[in-house]
């Protein structure tokens, strides 16, 4: 997110007031974007059908669909996401964009085919009717696609028309959906879910434009890329286990007493999904500020340290410029955290007061404020993960998000089953997982001497992967 970081950081350096509050504002969308306007889009949906006093089988099977689609969308793609992201970040470094423009259409070729057979599995025997089956699958494509397309977005300089091209797709979304519902009178999950098809096809055209604009050059090798797959495992199973580390005490639910099954299709549990959805939301502002505070604070002595290392400074200078460095990350680690837990005070507030309007019970509630305590954890142990990135711990990272991932499913079973307790595998595994982020963290900041000077290979040799020499005898890379 450099390309970003550097134009938000011209913005947050400005002395007035307003300019700082539009680099919030958009490192808001371009942090969280999707995500967010998806969640708006799906919570303002749900209420706009609840006040045309929709059927409420239209209501539950546009919730679970849409759910379903959010959810395995980011899991399907997760994998992927953190080595394009590497993979774009390195041709662009070594003035390779012609390797960037053909990664995008691999990527999405790869992953809108991993989500054909999954949808075809997953519907294969469902009495749902095949138009639903048809837009529904559109979203979840869709969704796949943004998703990608968010790898590539963080490289542009323009994020003004990054904005545009969201806030324009929302609102052609929303423009619709009023249409159809409100208007024509059409209430039904099938029209929903046209409009949003609509809106989000806009997203997905502008910013392929933005990138098309941006990334002009196309040498065809569309599955190059694959090769970082073989090169950087960990980055792969990084994003697998983080999203399923999301989602996987939802699905530990799903597995109980509390589950149910939406038109013979979909299985979920209301009574779990609804309060988490609404205490997930306290996450955003984290990932906000770390795009903001980390990037234009953090970047510059990160960047300095390394580069003293780069040009043959004198021990004492890059001392002083590591220092400088730890000081920096844990100011910034200290100011999230300390941010972070007034966003948590201000939901659990927030909720009390008013999710009971929502139709929430007091049990439902009980799970809202323990989710959103364990989110205030989970959010530590992304900004901690996504630091071991920075320093290139892959495999620091990888046993950080495996091990939220294992127990985020196994204690939900365990408190579910044994407690009968619903939010609390959750919030220990968040607690448990950021102890072992912050053991790993400092473990690392510690030798970073040895693994920066020591670790890496004298004579450093390109070597030939497996995936490459698959791939030229097949034709598909030169």
């Amino acid at each position: 997110m450099a390309g970003i970081g550097f134009q938000l950081k011209a913005l947050y350096d400005q002395s007035h007031f307003f300019g700082q509050l539009r680099a919030y504002g958009y490192s808001t969308i371009t942090a969280v974007g999707p995500m967010f306007l998806t969640i708006l889009l799906i919570t303002a949906s749900r209420e706009w059908l609840l006040y045309l006093k929709a059927p409420a089988d239209e209501i539950n099977v546009f919730m679970a669909a849409v759910q379903y689609a959010f959810v395995f969308s980011q899991i399907f793609t997760g994998g992927f996401l953190f080595v394009i992201s590497r993979y774009v970040a390195d041709q662009t470094f070594m003035e390779r964009e012609e390797n960037v423009l053909s990664s995008m259409y691999g990527t999405i070729g790869i992953t809108v085919f991993i989500g054909f057979i999954g949808a075809v599995l997953f519907y294969w025997t469902s009495p749902l009717p095949l138009l639903f089956k048809l837009l529904t699958y559109l979203f979840f494509t869709e969704l796949s696609i943004i998703w990608v397309l968010s790898m590539y977005v963080s490289a542009l300089k323009d994020y003004k028309k990054i904005v545009k091209s969201y806030m324009l797709g929302t609102l052609i979304a929303a423009v619709w959906i009023w249409l159809l519902t409100g208007v024509f009178g059409q209430m039904t999950a099938v029209t929903v879910f046209i409009g949003l098809d609509i809106g989000f096809l806009v997203i997905v055209i502008l910013l392929m434009r933005d990138i098309f604009h941006y990334f002009q050059l196309n040498n065809k090798q569309y599955f190059h890329f694959l090769t970082y797959i073989e090169k950087y495992p960990y980055l792969f199973f990084i994003g697998l286990f983080y999203y399923i580390g999301l989602y996987g005490h939802n699905m530990a639910v799903w597995l109980g007493n509390r589950r149910i099954v939406v038109e013979e299709t979909f299985v979920m549990a209301p009574y779990y999904d609804t309060p988490v959805f609404y205490a997930y939301l306290s996450v955003l502002p984290a990932l906000i500020l770390f795009m903001v505070t980390v990037e234009t604070s953090f970047y510059p002595v990160y960047k300095k340290y390394y580069g003293r290392i780069l040009n043959g400074f004198p021990l004492q200078d890059i001392e002083s410029a590591k220092q400088e460095m730890y000081r920096v990350l844990k100011l910034e680690i200290l100011f999230l955290a300390q941010v972070q837990l007034l966003v948590t005070f201000a939901f659990l507030f927030i909720g009390v007061r008013f999710l009971p309007l929502l139709g929430l019970t007091q049990d439902q509630i009980d799970i809202f404020m323990i989710v959103v305590l364990g989110s205030w954890f989970l959010s530590l142990m992304i900004t901690i993960f996504l630091i071991l990135l920075y320093f290139d711990e892959k495999k620091a990272a990888f046993r950080l998000t495996g091990v939220y991932a294992v127990l985020s499913f196994t204690l939900t079973i365990i408190a579910m089953n044994v407690f009968n307790q619903y939010g609390g595998g959750m919030f220990i595994a968040a607690l448990i997982s950021v102890l072992i982020g912050s053991r790993l963290l400092i473990s690392r900041l510690n030798e970073i001497d040895y693994t920066t000077f020591c670790s890496q290979p004298i004579i450093y040799k390109e070597s030939k992967t497996k995936i490459e020499w698959l791939l030229k005898r097949i034709g598909s890379l030169d």
